[in-house]
């Protein structure tokens, strides 16, 4: 089952994954990552250990609900992974990171890959993946990174989150609004190793390549 742990938090067993969605998007100046995940409710099936402080309170957590983690929902970067320079290998997809510490606290909120509700709206970086594939386009992924309450105004990433999911489904590389299906082709085609790899799909005005069953 998909999970993530916040180590001390009052769950040492962690939090049920109820949504995660992996697609991708392209456009002349390269490939990018997408990430979404949400938690079902913190206390789900169980209340918890209590604690006094935020992060081992069950109080504070519960306050919140759920935790989201996603490069999308706030309007972030994303996780590049590729251009012209560097052609995208699905193939050979192993490991990957993201804003590694330490960063610049002065543009964080720009440059940044992914927001994240947690306790509050606070930051997330110095993600890591280790990626395994288990079939077509599936892929075992573990997934770390580090945590600052910047909702109360802590900006040390001093916590952790540890998430795992046994078989994630990769749904592809969608296009910039608009483009057509020959001028998507001709961009996507200079960007990854073996465009022989993806299948063209459109709906509606974006231009989706999905991974081909292999």
């Amino acid at each position: 089952m998909p999970r993530i742990v916040f180590p001390g938090n009052p769950w040492p067993d962690g939090h049920r994954i109820a949504q995660f969605a992996w697609t991708g998007r392209y456009d002349l100046e390269g490939l990018w990552f997408d990430f979404h995940l949400e938690t079902a409710a913190y206390d789900e099936g169980d209340s918890g250990s209590e604690g006094t402080e935020d992060w081992t309170a069950p109080i504070a957590w519960n306050n919140y609900h759920h935790c989201t983690l996603s490069t999308r929902k706030w309007g972030d970067r994303g996780v590049f992974v590729g251009d012209e320079n560097r052609p995208f290998d699905l193939t050979q997809l192993r490991t990957l990171t993201a804003d590694p510490l330490p960063i610049s606290k002065a543009d964080f909120r720009e440059t940044r890959s992914f927001g994240i509700y947690l306790l509050g709206h606070d930051a997330v970086a110095d993600h890591r993946w280790q990626f395994s594939r288990v079939g077509g386009s599936d892929f075992r992924i573990d997934w770390t990174g580090k945590i600052a309450l910047a909702y109360v105004g802590d900006d040390e990433f001093k916590y952790t989150f540890r998430a795992h999911h046994p078989a994630a489904h990769f749904g592809g590389f969608a296009s910039e609004s608009g483009a057509s299906d020959r001028e998507a082709q001709a961009v996507f085609n200079d960007l990854v190793r073996d465009p022989a790899l993806y299948r063209r799909e459109r709906l509606g005005d974006v231009v989706w390549m999905r991974p081909e069953p292999h």
